[in-house]
């Protein structure tokens, strides 16, 4: 026995066990404590249901309860009765399947993606649109930048693209390093 299986110990208590299988198994009971264990919990649960029966309690005597159970199956006759069908909910099915489950997690996942990509790919780039501007070249001081002024008078505004400067993490540095060159 590879593996502690409570099946196989009750299947010993109940002697459906023969042969070979049946000596195996109850040597591995002997053997392993967990095995021992479940075998003497199964055992004295065996011996409580034997020794103590169930009790029927009953209202009505053995002989009236079953004379009114043949008469309302007379009365109704023939009629078919319908008896609601369980459905398993997607939840259930899903439980009971966890290989489709981790089939459309994947499927889900990959979909998702997808998409995500597309949109990713397909943003459109949103330019703005200046019905007169001007456009003129601003000489600096920095070499090898460039800067260009665009003007708009529809919007009353001018952006100055600059060009070639090298990066600082911050404005202060930046005065620091250009200070220099202006003067």
């Amino acid at each position: 026995m590879k593996l502690h299986d409570p099946t196989l110990i009750a299947a010993l208590i109940d002697g459906q066990l023969k042969g070979w299988r049946r000596w195996l198994v109850q040597r591995h009971a002997a053997k392993c404590p967990t095995c021992a264990v479940e075998y003497r919990e199964q055992h004295h649960a065996r011996d409580l249901l034997r020794n103590n029966p169930p009790r029927d309690v009953m209202s009505d005597s053995p002989d009236f309860f079953w004379s009114k159970v043949r008469n309302e199956i007379q009365r109704h006759g023939p009629e078919e009765i319908s008896l609601p069908e369980p459905r398993l909910t997607l939840a259930d099915w899903l439980r009971e399947h966890p290989a489709a489950l981790a089939t459309v997690t994947v499927a889900i996942v990959a979909l998702l993606g997808a998409i995500g990509l597309i949109q990713f790919r397909s943003k459109p780039v949103a330019v703005p649109v200046v019905a007169s501007s001007t456009v003129e070249k601003v000489t600096t001081t920095v070499p090898q930048a460039s800067a260009t002024a665009f003007h708009s008078a529809d919007a009353d505004a001018t952006v100055i693209w600059v060009t070639g400067l090298p990066w600082t993490p911050n404005m202060t540095q930046m005065q620091t390093l250009y200070a220099s060159l202006d003067s």
